[in-house]
């Protein structure tokens, strides 16, 4: 179910009908095409991304987005637009087998150090990465820019963020950390640096921001999904989603590089309060290297594959991952932008 981000003049979220017409397909189909290049089916992206070739690959899919038209929207008492429901791109996030390593030619992060434990392998049974959290700017998405609909849409105030224990690395050295490495790597209109783990490595090792959690739940088992002042415990199938560090036994190496990116966020979001977004079983993630397959929900099992799916996801033959984080959303389109891009009459 979708969180509304209420129109302050719109009427009552309740007396607006929640049937609406769904958007064509086609005609969003045919936008990104003449607005932007068509992906190339099941394409290995070249590694040193830069973000050009980033927003590049977020393809408008009419299945990510799943809009709805919901309803007028209100400029004081007179309706001046169409009220639209669709999920937006938020994030990317990267998965690597090395710390300093990145799909971006303008990141620089430490590489190895200390008490680092052994990068992630194609192991089954013993995972482990490094991960980056980028925050994607406020900007319409390619192809669809007359929606209006940006990242700041889906944005949700980020809770108090928790200063963890010293001995894990106090959470605004971290914040205050990656504040800096994202003003060296990026600019207004570039993603943004929310996360690295290589800036916040005695946690990202060892979940120790988490352990009072599990204390307090133990000795009992972890319940299956528990929601309330804290992040859930688990996600959905997946598993669960505490301790949030880098190691996690059993997932394949791809069901792997898909939780830890949901981990990572949250760590951005509940403990450093960098990451703007709700992460959650709500969120739908996108593999964008090495491939660019179909959304699916966080939690959700099986992931897209082949035959079912004309756009699965791949295994990464390199040990990196990209996935992109979408979130739901609402947004005013004018009467007569909604006509030009919603084919309405």
């Amino acid at each position: 179910m979708m969180r509304n981000h209420r129109t302050s003049a719109s009427p009552p979220r309740a007396a607006r009908p929640r049937r609406g017409c769904r958007l064509a397909p086609i005609l969003l189909a045919a936008l990104a095409t003449a607005m932007m290049p068509a992906p190339r089916a099941q394409a290995p992206a070249a590694p040193g991304l830069d973000a050009a070739g980033l927003l590049a690959q977020l393809y408008p899919d009419a299945a990510c987005a799943e809009e709805h038209v919901i309803g007028q929207c209100y400029c004081g008492s007179l309706p001046c637009g169409l009220r639209i429901e669709r999920y937006v791109p938020v994030a990317f996030v990267e998965t690597t087998r090395a710390p300093g390593d990145s799909l971006f030619d303008f990141l620089q992060l430490p590489a190895a150090a200390p008490a680092s434990t052994a990068s992630s392998s194609l192991s089954s049974t013993d995972n482990t990465a490094e991960v980056h959290v980028w925050s994607l700017p406020d900007a319409p998405i390619p192809g669809l820019a007359c929606l209006s609909c940006g990242a700041a849409s889906a944005a949700v105030p980020a809770p108090a963020t928790d200063a963890g224990a010293p001995r894990c690395g106090p959470a605004a050295l971290v914040a205050g950390a990656t504040a800096r490495a994202a003003a060296a790597a990026t600019g207004f209109w570039l993603p943004r640096l929310s996360y690295a783990s290589e800036l916040d490595m005695l946690n990202w090792r060892t979940g120790c921001r988490d352990l009072g959690d599990l204390v307090a739940l133990a000795p009992g088992p972890l319940p299956a999904c528990v929601r309330g002042g804290g992040p859930p415990a688990c996600l959905g199938k997946w598993g669960l989603l505490r301790p949030r560090q880098m190691r996690d036994i059993g997932p394949t190496p791809l069901l792997y590089s898909a939780k830890t990116a949901v981990r990572a966020m949250s760590i951005a979001r509940d403990q450093i309060g960098s990451f703007g977004f709700p992460v959650d079983t709500d969120g739908k993630l996108q593999q964008a290297y090495p491939v660019v397959s179909a959304c699916f929900g966080v939690g959700q099992l099986p992931l897209p594959q082949a035959p079912a799916s004309p756009r699965p996801v791949l295994t990464s033959a390199d040990g990196r991952y990209g996935w992109v984080y979408w979130r739901p959303a609402t947004c005013c389109v004018g009467f007569a932008s909604a006509r030009q891009c919603l084919g309405l009459h």
